[in-house]
């Protein structure tokens, strides 16, 4: 037992051995003081209750052979005399034909009486180490002990989507996962994301092995704490996998919320590394890794173009599927609120006259032409231009920024340092064009800068850069011009209209360096006419 979420692990792991079909987690101050986890599982009789408290007394183990065909979630029978052992524990279960309860302080065991209850199980632990004060020392603060709770429980509904899961802090319900939710509709409920919010999905197969992913381009973190890799519906942490996700899916915007699903035979995956059972070892990682690969090779990244898109409609079956109303919004973004006020300081022969068409080419790049010859733009790379400059005069104006009012709020769930940092920067945010307001843990932006297509990504790119100690010598309006840049501009694979690409290309002239992104990288390359007609031969 290492803290609370160690209690919450085990407890839920018994409960869903035990066949419930609802799961109820109840904390008070982040389970320092009390966890109660309730279910409605098979329970137990008298006996099986004094048995269930003796070390190893149920353990699924008979010989090492056992270990290559577990099929429960427990198996070494140590969950209840280790939780007895440092709390004030109670049971209270019943097998549908008989109810007991049992009493146990740090270990010793008080009381066993028959008590009233449906078929299922209540679990009390209170005060968790308090025989052991130096091991409560180690516990954090009330806020971080929940976060570790929430995504145990969080994980456990995503392996297990036929149960429904509860969890209630101080009385609250932070979330209610109802049975039969499908994995997408579990991550939107969880994270109080709306019903529409795109997602993107694909498999992958190798040797017996396969890997399903999910995840939401457009709602990303600072930390990894948001995704989930489950092997063989147990919760793991393992670089062979998390290392190939994060290097195709993660950018500067941060980590995405992201579910990662493998099935493998279960004579090649030992759970025994670790005594949480957090880990795992393959006895083939190269079938593993070559199934993650062949998953993320499926998978449409936000750099790549041509990427599959679901959105929460049912009837969405064509290949790029938006947001409700996107179309709508990103041209009214573009025409209302594109206003850089830099004074063009380049030469009018780089400026794009009317009669020139832009066109979009795999969604990642704009072509237009001067009268002396054919230019090549990064979408990207130039609204990134577009957008520092705009945050930036504001910021060096010291007023206010104007603002793009959002149709819908944005929701996003924040931790304890991120509340505190999005408080400190308030003043700064604001005044580069962000407009939100915390409720609890939860943050709800209501406008961004003109022009940015992402805000939530945009808010948690620019907590990146505040944090990141190689910027530590930047100035704080040049971090949040910039990270806001980053995260807010379009990104490759985003379908951009006619009116958008002339709004956006018009605007780029109009910079104090269309040449460059604020990274120093090229906005756009021209080819000459000269050129292009020496390379056919003319």
């Amino acid at each position: 037992m290492e803290r609370p979420a160690s209690v919450v692990k085990e407890l839920i792991e018994n409960a869903l051995d035990a066949e419930a079909t609802e799961i109820i987690v109840e904390l008070e101050q982040g389970g320092r003081k009390s966890i109660v986890v309730r279910d409605n599982g098979i329970g137990m009789n008298r006996h099986d209750l004094l048995l269930s408290v003796q070390r190893h007394a149920t353990s699924k183990i008979s010989s090492s052979s056992d270990l290559k065909s577990l099929s429960t979630l427990g198996f070494r029978g140590e969950a209840l005399p280790s939780i007895a052992a440092v709390t004030h524990f109670t049971i209270l279960t019943s097998d549908g034909a008989e109810g007991c309860r049992m009493r146990i302080d740090s270990g010793i065991l008080r009381d066993v009486s028959p008590a009233a209850r449906t078929r299922g199980t209540t679990v009390t632990a209170e005060g968790l180490f308090h025989n052991q004060p130096a091991r409560r020392r180690f516990l954090r603060t009330q806020a971080t002990e929940l976060s570790w709770v929430e995504k145990y429980i969080t994980g456990s509904a995503l392996a297990r989507e036929e149960i429904e899961f509860r969890l209630l802090h101080n009385g609250n319900e932070l979330f209610h996962l109802p049975a039969g939710q499908s994995i997408p509709e579990r991550l939107r409920s969880r994270y109080g994301l709306p019903g529409d919010t795109r997602y993107v999905k694909s498999e992958g197969h190798s040797e017996g092995t396969s890997v399903k992913l999910i995840w939401f381009p457009d709602s990303r973190w600072n930390r990894k704490s948001h995704q989930y890799i489950l092997v063989n519906g147990r919760m793991v942490y393992t670089g062979l996998i998390s290392g190939p996700v994060d290097a195709a899916l993660a950018g500067p915007a941060g980590y995405p919320l992201l579910y990662c699903s493998i099935t493998a035979p279960g004579d090649e995956v030992d759970v025994n590394v670790h005594p949480a059972k957090r880990e795992v070892r393959f006895r083939k990682p190269s079938s593993i890794r070559e199934a993650v690969e062949a998953a993320l090779g499926e998978l449409p990244s936000s750099r790549q173009s041509g990427m599959t898109m679901i959105s929460g409609r049912k009837d969405s079956n064509s290949s790029f599927a938006q947001d409700i109303d996107r179309k709508t919004y990103t041209e009214n973004l573009f025409n209302a609120s594109m206003m850089v006020q830099a004074p063009a300081t380049v030469d009018n022969t780089w400026k794009t006259e009317q009669d020139f068409p832009i066109v979009q080419i795999g969604r990642s790049y704009l072509v237009t032409s001067t009268d002396k010859g054919i230019v090549l733009i990064d979408q990207h790379a130039a609204h990134e231009r577009i957008l520092f400059e705009t945050v930036l005069n504001s910021l060096n104006s010291d007023s206010d920024s104007g603002q793009q009012k959002l149709l819908l709020p944005e929701y996003i769930r924040l931790d304890a340092s991120e509340k505190d940092q999005m408080d400190a920067y308030r003043a700064v945010l604001n005044r580069s064009g962000f407009e939100f307001h915390i409720d609890d843990e939860t943050l709800v932006l209501t406008a961004v800068p003109p022009g940015t297509f992402h805000g939530i990504s945009a808010l948690r790119e620019i907590l990146r850069s505040l944090q990141n100690p190689e910027n530590k010598d930047m100035p704080v309006r040049e971090k949040v011009a910039a990270a806001a840049a980053c995260a807010g501009a379009v990104k490759f694979g985003d379908p951009l209209s006619p009116v958008e690409t002339r709004h956006l290309v018009d605007q780029l002239f109009s910079t104090s360096d269309p040449f460059h992104c604020p990274h120093g990288r090229p906005t756009l390359i021209e080819i000459s006419f000269k050129e292009l007609g020496e390379k056919f031969g003319r």
